[in-house]
């Protein structure tokens, strides 16, 4: 009996491993992602993303293509030639992402007529990234917009559109390192949104001044070592913003701001700017209270005429704002203009580049292992009865 019990355990061990195995090989292969070419493959986007799967890449050669609404439904990536894969939209819409983790990279998109519809729209999705595009001549260059979070939009040039990047009811989103050129109406816009990061974007020759950089209802943001060039920072009804690091430069009016208490405004330089800082409720009385330094450091005020008598940097005297607003360290000199100044980036809570999951085919793999032992280990006892 013992004899046969031993030959017998390892045969079924032998066959659940196997199966396990191919099991494994089998959801490998299964999932491995795959390149669609556009137009060796399709022709039009739209049909390469009906094609795909999620996890997919949909590389797009140099061209143009014109296309209607193109509806990312899925989670892929969509791969274009370093902005010589030219998109022509003729509808209202051009990219309306409505799934998760989509990335878009490397293309020029406009509408077929100047200043009609939206170039990319993401609507209630997460983790989703816009990087490295050309974006010229739409309504709106790019709206994230319907509760959507954790999106990136990074790298962007944006030229001559009436409205560049808007944030309507969006949250805990990263708006970096664009590049925004020849707005009619608004660079950066958000409205409703908390959360945010909007961090080393250059904002420059805006046709309305104040739709630079402007937050709306919209408390509880980061608004970092950005770049207004002839450009005005605006806050409307928002609370408890962090407005560090950022240049105004070559401007009629630094901050304009309204029914917006609690923000912390430090560490910026506005330089050659007329008007410092004016309150839209200055007739009313109903004036916003807000910290213009951080105990230690103010802003640079291009006007300020104080002296420094001890050389530490500071002036001597606080540099008054409006009623109940003042400056009480103002800055006497400011660092060079640069997208990334040379000052400590805030941290935020909770980052890390690594991830802590594992992938399912290491977990298929340390189940076969431990299978295994099990099995080595249960021949060894059965050999020693």
């Amino acid at each position: 009996m013992k004899m046969k019990t031993v030959p017998t355990t390892i045969l079924l061990m032998i066959l659940f491993i196997g199966t396990l195995t191919m099991c494994f090989n089998f959801t490998s292969a299964s999932s491995e992602p795959k390149t669609i070419t556009v137009p060796d493959d399709y022709e039009k986007i739209q049909d390469a993303i009906n094609a795909a799967n999620s996890g997919d890449t949909i590389l797009v050669k140099a061209g143009t293509y014109n296309e209607e609404l193109i509806t990312v439904n899925k989670s892929v990536s969509l791969v274009g030639d370093e902005q010589k894969s030219l998109l022509y939209y003729h509808s209202v819409l051009g990219f309306l992402v409505t799934s998760n983790n989509v990335h878009i990279t490397g293309f020029t998109i406009t509408n077929s007529e100047e200043l009609q519809g939206y170039a990319v729209s993401l609507a209630n999705v997460s983790d989703c990234v816009i990087e490295n595009n050309s974006i010229k001549n739409n309504l709106v260059g790019i709206t994230v917009y319907g509760r959507s979070s954790g999106n990136t939009v990074s790298g962007n040039i944006l030229d001559d559109n009436e409205r560049s990047i808007e944030l309507i009811d969006a949250l805990d989103n990263i708006i970096s390192e664009n590049s925004i050129t020849g707005a009619t109406v608004s660079g950066i816009s958000l409205d409703l949104s908390s959360g945010n990061t909007v961090s080393k974007n250059m904002i420059s020759d805006i046709t309305d001044e104040f739709g630079a950089l402007m937050l709306w209802s919209s408390p509880n943001n980061t608004v970092y070592r950005n770049i207004l060039n002839k450009g005005t920072l605006l806050i409307f009804g928002s609370q408890s913003n962090m407005v560090t690091e950022n240049f105004v430069i070559n401007s009629e009016q630094g901050v304009l701001i309204g029914e917006s208490s609690g923000n912390t405004i430090y560490r910026n330089y506005f330089i050659n700017v007329t008007e410092l800082v004016s309150d839209t409720e200055a007739l009313t009385g109903q004036l916003s209270q807000n910290s213009w330094d951080n105990g230690v450091e103010g802003n640079y005020w291009s006007n300020y005429a104080g002296a420094d008598a001890n050389g530490d940097g500071i002036g001597d005297y606080s540099q008054v704002l409006y009623e109940g607003n003042q400056d009480n360290y103002p800055l006497m000199d400011y660092p060079e203009v640069s997208i990334n100044p040379e000052t400590e980036q805030p941290q935020t809570e909770g980052s890390s580049s690594a991830s802590s999951a594992l992938p399912t085919e290491a977990v298929y793999l340390i189940l076969v292992v431990i299978l295994i032992i099990v099995a080595a280990v249960a021949v060894i006892k059965l050999k020693k009865r």
